[in-house]
Parts: C-alpha cells; sequence; structure tokens
C-alpha cells in the first residue's frame, strides 16, 4: 500500500519550503506546539495564502472562500464543536451521491488521516475533504459553531440525520447580494480536474446558472481545456 505523503512532505516536495525549513518547524513545533501550518507562517517561511494554493494544487483539492459561501446549519451537525476544534475542520455541506453520503469538510491540512478517520465513524458517513487556512477555518468555526451554541440549551449536541440529503443542505455561495445553491460535483470530476481549471468552470458555469450539475461542470472544464 502506498504511503501517504505528510503535510510536510508536500510543501517540500512543491518547493514552498526546504528541507532546512521544515526541520526547524517541526521542533519549533515539538516545543511549543500548534499546526505545522501555522508554525511556517509565524516563523515567516511561508504565507498561509500560498500553503493553500499549494495544497489545492497539489492534492487536486478544491479551496473554500469563506467570504463567499454559507453553510448548510445542518452540516454543522455532522462534526461536534469540539472535534472541529480539535483537527481545525468544519463541515460546510452534506451530500448524497449514488445512495452513499458524504460530508464536505474544510481542513487546513487534509493529509490528517485521524481526522477523517474520527468524523467518519461518528458521522457513518464519508469524508471527501476541500481545503482552506487554519486562520479562515478558526473564524469560521467562532462564527457558525459559538452563534449556534448561544441560541441552545448548554450541554446540548445534536446528532445528524441523514437519511435524506437535500438541497437545502448543498453550500450556498454567495454573489453580488444573492445567494445561490452550488450541487457539488461528484468525487471523480473533483479528483481529476486541476484546482485552476475547477474554479474557473464553477466561476464560469455560475454566470448563468445556480445550481451546477455534474454534466455542467464537465462541460465547463471541456471548455476550459
Amino acid at each position: 500500500m502506498t504511503r501517504k505523503k505528510r503535510f510536510g512532505e508536500i510543501l517540500t516536495e512543491a518547493g514552498l519550503i526546504n528541507d532546512t525549513q521544515l526541520a526547524a518547524a517541526l521542533h519549533s513545533q515539538r516545543t511549543w506546539g500548534g499546526k505545522l501550518g501555522s508554525t511556517l507562517v509565524r516563523m515567516g517561511v511561508a504565507r498561509e495564502e500560498d500553503i493553500l494554493r499549494c495544497l489545492s494544487s497539489q492534492l487536486r483539492l478544491p479551496s473554500v472562500d469563506f467570504r463567499k459561501i454559507k453553510i448548510s446549519p445542518r452540516a454543522l451537525d455532522a462534526v461536534p464543536l469540539r472535534v472541529a476544534e480539535k483537527y481545525n475542520v468544519i463541515p460546510v455541506a452534506l451530500k448524497e451521491e449514488l445512495g452513499k453520503k458524504s460530508v464536505i469538510l474544510a481542513m487546513s491540512d487534509p493529509t490528517n488521516l485521524d481526522a477523517v478517520r474520527e468524523i467518519q465513524f461518528q458521522a457513518g458517513v464519508n469524508v471527501r475533504p476541500v481545503v482552506a487556512t487554519e486562520s479562515s477555518i478558526t473564524r469560521a468555526i467562532d462564527q457558525y459553531y459559538r452563534q449556534r451554541k448561544l441560541r441552545e440549551p448548554y450541554g446540548h449536541e445534536r446528532k445528524v440525520d441523514l437519511a435524506a440529503v437535500e438541497a437545502a443542505e448543498e453550500m450556498v455561495v454567495v454573489s453580488e447580494g444573492d445567494e445561490k445553491v452550488v450541487a457539488l460535483p461528484p468525487a471523480p470530476s473533483l479528483a481529476h480536474a486541476a484546482a485552476a481549471d475547477l474554479a474557473w468552470a464553477l466561476l464560469h458555469a455560475l454566470e448563468d446558472k445556480g445550481v451546477l450539475s455534474r454534466a455542467e461542470v464537465e462541460a465547463a472544464l471541456r471548455r476550459r481545456s
């Protein structure tokens, strides 16, 4: 079985940092704690935006800008706050494809298999990662989870029921004051499309339609190529 590459390995192989910088960051992380990405940023070795672009490109995963989306409230039920804070992740949408249910999970470190396994076990659904910066996920956790927690009884933790995933559970893209529901393409389309091409396809397809089908996204990708 092929070993999954670690976060630091991906950054060094892409040329964003070198081996010496990685070793120094890992030493600092062991000494002071924290996540590797934020350690690299604190050391001035890399910017969050560069790390995001690198991960998106190398892993062929879409990136998320929380300023341009609204997260499905029901998606938040799939991942408890304590788990979101532990792994610096946040669910942004629910999806059902061919009878299989998934949670679309924004991660600052999509190589963290412990996070994926724990969430898959707890929620009983597949996890499909997308990437976002560590600081933006932290702000999103504060915005979505803590505001909702103020409105709910203390200690109350809801359980998600994915018996039927509806359009209301899809990610909502906010553009020029309008809200447009975006049906995320199935995993094969995301896996085989480069991040830049996928972003181009989504943006151009959204000019005419609010809800995107798989065929529409793939057609946009063909025009891009």
